[in-house]
């Protein structure tokens, strides 16, 4: 299981998706918030961040293309670099 966060704008967003994510997350901590107050919800005015547990792979944000080739070239770098230290040694 992985551990994400998300960023809603506003209550309503944040409302929507927890409604639609249902059973299939845990959710580990949330930040700014609605509270309740008696039988009124008193709304944020700021974004809402949730933290969550999840199995389900459609609930996991997506990677954007640009941090996918990051990676990427990280990793070649690296290998790059071992294989000039492991030549030079020979």
């Amino acid at each position: 299981m992985a551990i994400f966060t998300r960023e809603f704008a506003n209550a309503d967003e944040y409302e929507e998706w927890l409604q639609e994510a249902g059973e299939r997350i845990t959710v580990m901590s949330i930040t700014n918030a609605p509270a309740m107050h008696g039988s009124s919800i008193q709304w944020t005015t700021g974004p809402i961040t949730v933290k969550y547990d999840t199995s389900d792979p459609s609930l996991a944000p997506a990677k954007s293309l640009t941090t996918m080739i990051v990676q990427i070239v990280i990793v070649a770098v690296i290998f790059f670099a071992l294989f000039l230290y492991l030549t030079s040694k020979i």
